[in-house]
């Protein structure tokens, strides 16, 4: 049976195994699917008793069992959930509320006390004396159901519409691409408020236990793990990186722990080598942003082990309910139901049904895409265009680089010069830098600056802010 409601992927896994944990609080709560299901219901009879069809219900939450009843009983009640970052600035809260305009904001207390909106905490919500059972305003699986930000890391945030429909082909997707387990203890460590979050639908739609913690800290990651007997979650390359790093300085191990998903930025061929040895787990990547709900193209474990750099520099394979080509520009376009209806509030996501991705990449001969940069990342220097993700790629395997972001300066007589933002593992100069790169690559391709920083800023769901790395480039030069 198709599932195309939100909602109704817990319905279905109630069905098949009521008493198993459906989600679990850091603090040891644990609510069964069965329960979950009651009281999704319930907190949807809430949200229509205070708001009508249509209208936008708003969180700003740290990630909690709260906001995992919201993922499913907003948009069964008919209304869209809106999911605002809890760690943007409060001026930047208020301009995405002003934006869409909620009739309610949601959250934890800390993140509402700064906000002139009607709000209510989580723990003022009386949604427990509502029937579970009361009828829903959905209409169609074509209803909207969810409307997210972009992560605005190389511009400003655009508000992405996503309708049941679109949500549970993605769920669908990644289910078969990704060869989902049934069972299992799933841990989710990226912030509610980014599209990551759809993995917990996706492994709910498994009847798998899903762990969703506030933030990611190695220490906790690790105690997280341990106490739940976690078997699967996703991390950011920069996660990954301190993870390992954490386990190398204190000998812990994960032993429960049997596959893990990337994705949300390209990872250094020598990081994931590290990570293959020493964690002895099957890997995932995906590729896919918030317009496509979810991933769209694969890389499974058996790619993984096989250690081939062609395949490993690749994004996969798409499933089967999208379609993906290459534009004349080399620009990713991608077709299919899980591509979002529309930007808020109403401007289109796509162009004669195409969404174009703003990422440049091949199919290669075995049908994998490889993406090879953001068409904004693409520095022109003396007229030759130069992918600072092939930049960065090289410079990861020196040893002295610990974390880098390549990016274009503006210079007087090239144009653009190239310049490596780096934070060093190991002493290491920049002239040291240069060689290394101009021994690798054509020589117009070598940094022409190296700045050395303590940290890369980064978005919220662990993407290096590209605009904010630019910024800083530029300012000390």
């Amino acid at each position: 049976m198709t599932i195309d409601l939100i909602h109704d992927l817990v319905s279905a896994a109630a069905a098949v195994d009521p008493e198993r944990a459906a989600v679990i609080g850091v603090d040891g709560e644990s609510i069964s699917f069965a329960q979950f299901d009651s009281q999704i219901g319930r907190l949807a009879s809430w949200v229509a008793a205070h708001s009508a069809p249509g209208e936008r219900i708003a969180v700003i939450a740290d990630n909690s069992p709260d906001y995992a009843r919201l993922y499913y009983a907003v948009p069964r009640s008919g209304r869209i959930l809106t999911l605002i970052n809890q760690r943007l600035s409060t001026a930047e809260q208020l301009w995405a509320l002003k934006s869409v305009d909620p009739t309610m904001v949601l959250g934890d207390r800390d993140h509402l006390d700064a906000l002139p909106h009607p709000s209510v905490a989580f723990e003022n919500v009386d949604w427990q004396r509502f029937p579970a059972d009361r009828a829903t305003d959905i209409s169609s699986p074509d209803d909207p159901a969810w409307l997210l930000f972009t992560s605005g890391s190389t511009g400003t945030p655009k508000g992405v519409l996503h309708t049941h429909r679109s949500i549970t082909t993605a769920v669908r997707g990644t289910v078969a691409g990704r060869a989902v387990q049934p069972g299992g203890v799933y841990l989710l460590p990226f912030p509610m408020c980014h599209i990551a979050g759809y993995n917990m639908l996706v492994h709910h739609s498994r009847a798998s236990t899903v762990l969703p913690v506030p933030s990611f800290r190695p220490d906790e990651f690790v105690a997280a793990v341990q106490a739940h007997r976690v078997t699967s979650c996703s991390l950011a390359p920069t996660m990954l990186h301190s993870l390992l790093a954490h386990l190398e300085a204190t000998g812990q191990s994960l032993p429960t722990l049997r596959d893990i998903g990337y994705g949300s930025a390209a990872i250094p061929a020598d990081l994931l080598r590290r990570a293959v040895e020493a964690l002895g787990v099957g890997f995932h990547q995906g590729y896919g942003m918030t317009e496509t709900g979810g991933n769209v193209t694969f890389l499974g474990p058996a790619d993984h082990r096989s250690a081939d750099p062609t395949i490993l520099r690749s994004a996969g394979r798409p499933h089967a309910e999208v379609d993906i080509r290459i534009a004349a520009n080399g620009e990713i376009l991608v077709r299919g139901a899980q591509v979002a209806t529309r930007y808020w509030p109403d401007d289109p996501v796509t162009v004669d049904g195409w969404l174009h991705t703003g990422d440049i990449g091949v199919i290669d001969e075995s049908g994998r895409l490889v993406v090879t940069d953001r068409l904004k990342d693409v520095i022109i220097t003396g007229g030759e265009n130069v992918s600072s993700r092939e930049v960065e790629d090289v410079l990861s395997l020196h040893p002295g680089v610990g974390q880098v972001a390549v990016v274009g300066v503006p210079d007087p007589y090239w144009g653009e010069a190239i310049c490596a933002v780096v934070v060093a593992a190991a002493p290491v100069s920049a002239d040291e830098l240069i060689t290394h790169v101009r021994t690798r690559l054509a020589a117009f391709k070598r940094p022409r600056h190296v700045l050395f920083v303590d940290q890369l800023p980064l978005t919220s769901n662990g993407k290096v802010a590209k605009e904010a790395v630019r910024h800083l480039a530029r300012a000390t030069m």
